[in-house]
């Protein structure tokens, strides 16, 4: 029988929680304090939950941090080490200055259980994905924030519901158009349910988790120089116009879940500058061209 914690944090507590600010935020903290002891009792030596399932031996996970949000990614972290179905490996990948900045008990503690920190350049959200292709990872693998935590059996659903034909993702929102012409994010259908359709419009946002194939990246989508000049900040859009560009359309899952913020991580991230200031859609102006260039490549596949 689940507990509170998997009821709030699963598709029950989506259902309640889906845009309700104060009661999300309220969650969240219940949540945190929750895994804060659970975390503490890890660094110390305990062991992990059993699971009785099988390791996945294809997936692995990746994502990113970032100096100010260091003390937070531990409880991301554990999160995904407790998956029912564990991943074949988690990267972390982290700009050369941030690395050092990590605490050695937390590093060697979750290094123990096969997490991989990483450095690199600092590509700002794209640092979740793009190093971990120019590695030469050419298998599947999922992408994800460190400001949330994931439910036990988050990553199983989102793999069980990948998709040969679609970009697979767990949170997704509806893009809104008006005469052929994008409208601003604020308008847009957030957080959808399940339709069971794959569509250009459907919109996957990497805080859910995504399914990526390197091999369905188009080259020009991997250039460093076309990023930072084009769309250096939102890394779901340049993704979702990357796959457009080779004729994938976005899947959302059945499986979903409130995706609740760890608290404090708003302040360091960037849904002040992306969304509260806009610059999501000064991101989609910049890639207007190539976004309508691919949706009606899209529709007329």
């Amino acid at each position: 029988m689940p507990n509170l914690i998997e009821i709030l944090n699963g598709p029950w507590g989506w259902k309640w929680l889906r845009n309700r600010g104060r009661m999300r935020a309220l969650t969240a903290r219940i949540l945190i304090r929750h895994q804060g002891q659970r975390l503490e009792k890890f660094l110390a030596g305990a062991s992990l939950k059993k699971s009785s399932c099988k390791k996945l031996n294809e997936v692995a996970v990746s994502l990113t941090s970032w100096g100010p949000r260091l003390g937070i990614l531990p409880f991301a972290l554990l999160s995904l080490l407790e998956q029912m179905q564990k991943p074949n490996g988690i990267f972390v990948w982290l700009a050369k200055g941030d690395l050092d900045l990590l605490a050695p008990r937390i590093r060697e503690r979750f290094q123990a259980e096969g997490v991989f920190f990483e450095s690199c350049d600092d590509l700002g959200p794209h640092t979740k994905w793009l190093p971990m292709i120019e590695a030469g990872y050419s298998a599947p693998f999922v992408i994800c924030d460190d400001d949330v935590l994931y439910p036990t059996n988050w990553l199983g659903s989102l793999l069980d519901e990948d998709r040969v034909d679609a970009y697979t993702g767990t949170r997704c929102h509806q893009i809104a158009l008006e005469n052929g012409s994008l409208l601003q994010y604020e308008l847009w259908k957030k957080d959808i349910g399940w339709t069971g359709n794959t569509s250009p419009l459907t919109f996957l946002t990497a805080c859910g988790g995504g399914v990526l194939h390197p091999e369905r990246i188009p080259k020009s989508f991997l250039s460093r120089e076309q990023i930072r000049r084009k769309c250096p900040k939102a890394d779901d859009i340049w993704l979702h116009a990357a796959h457009l560009k080779a004729g994938v359309p976005i899947y959302k899952t059945q499986f979903s879940f409130p995706c609740l913020e760890i608290p404090g991580s708003e302040v360091s991230g960037l849904l002040r500058q992306n969304v509260d200031a806009g610059g999501n859609d000064a991101q989609l102006d910049i890639l207007r061209k190539v976004f309508f260039t691919s949706y009606r490549q899209a529709r007329c596949a």
